[in-house]
């Protein structure tokens, strides 16, 4: 028996791409053979990873499909002969792409229609929270798991901070991190904002990194943005940058912030606890079963709320501490070891389940 993982695409850095390729290391650990295959395969990932054209499975095998969003690809699982099990990564609602991004927008559509045939070939699945979970189990899923996302702090430890971004960032102005593909859902002009309120209102030293591909249309409204507010000294732009940039930018910044209105785990606000910062965040979606007593949620937008709590916490040496302990307990939650002992666990209810069908 071999435990097979299959995705529309795999790419180097993509957080559903590491999921799929750290549970493979999971299952290789608990002594399981295993295959990893996707329709389009980054060339950085080497060999390891098989296009679909080279696809095998035999009937006793355990076939698991990473779903994120609405592919042809999804019609293949599907109408694949076998039951399966699926990773439910979770599909942005198609509302926050209406307007602004057609193409995201039919595809999410798309996705969610899928998703209701691929549940119908299903015969358990894992999703990437409880919030996630749910929705499965909505759709009519008896057997679902909440499995978190895999998020190892060595692989992150590891890299070294590049000196040069040291000497000219690492100074006495507030600064604050958001990381992920910028598109209008994830909300970067409100944090863009904010920021001019905490200028405009408690200090002129105040920082806010826009880190990731930024969508054209969305970033040319951002730009003339911070142009029109005066920002230009307080608000960096990096496009795509490297793990090491990523990494030397956690260590610089004070805080990281998410206001995005729609997450299915959210991976920045761990690896902004892996870096013992303080995580601020809009208490939407999976976010606050995410971040746990790790970080502060937000529930109002505004511009002066936004600000005046990321400036009440990160001068609030009883808070910074609680949210320590609590960065602590939820790391240790997210650990390695624990993931990979509910892997085992879980990975023995499906093979009985498949014995089952067999």
């Amino acid at each position: 028996m071999k435990i097979i993982q299959i995705a529309h695409a795999l790419t180097k850095d993509d957080a559903a791409s590491r999921q799929l390729i750290n549970m493979d290391s999971m299952f290789r650990e608990l002594g399981y053979n295993t295959a990893m295959y996707a329709h389009k395969v980054d060339s950085h990932l080497g060999d390891a990873v098989h296009t679909m054209e080279a696809f095998q499975a035999d009937k006793e095998d355990i076939v698991i499909y990473h779903l994120t969003t609405g592919t042809s690809f999804n019609d293949w699982v599907a109408k694949y002969p076998q039951k399966i099990v699926m990773y439910y990564h979770n599909i942005t609602p198609a509302r926050f792409f209406f307007g602004n991004a057609w193409g995201s927008w039919w595809k999410c559509i798309k996705g969610r229609h899928q998703l209701k045939k691929i549940v119908k070939n299903t015969f358990f699945s894992w999703a990437a929270s409880e919030y996630s979970r749910k929705e499965l189990e909505d759709l009519g899923l008896k057997y679902t798991r909440e499995l978190s996302i895999v998020v190892e702090p060595e692989k992150y430890i590891q890299y070294q901070p590049i000196k040069e971004m040291l000497d000219k960032y690492n100074d006495d102005i507030t600064t604050l991190l958001m990381v992920g593909r910028g598109v209008p859902h994830k909300k970067l002009d409100e944090a863009i904002a904010a920021i001019a309120w905490y200028k405009e209102n408690i200090s002129d030293k105040i920082r806010l990194v826009l880190a990731g591909n930024i969508k054209p249309s969305y970033g040319k409204k951002l730009h003339k943005m911070v142009q029109q507010l005066k920002l230009e000294e307080n608000v960096i732009f990096t496009g795509k940058i490297s793990n090491q940039e990523l990494c030397t930018w956690f260590r610089i910044t004070d805080g990281v912030l998410s206001l995005s209105e729609h997450e299915g785990f959210c991976v920045p606000l761990v690896e902004g606890m892996i870096f013992e910062k303080s995580v601020f965040a809009y208490a939407c979606s999976a976010v606050p079963e995410t971040l746990g007593e790790a970080g502060v949620l937000i529930y109002d937008k505004s511009p002066e709320n936004i600000a005046t709590t990321i400036h009440n916490v990160l001068n609030d040496e009883n808070k910074l501490a609680e949210l320590s302990k609590g960065r602590k307990k939820r790391l240790e939650e997210l650990s390695y070891k624990k993931l990979l002992d509910q892997l085992k666990n879980d990975i023995k209810e499906i093979i009985e389940l498949k014995e089952k069908q067999l």
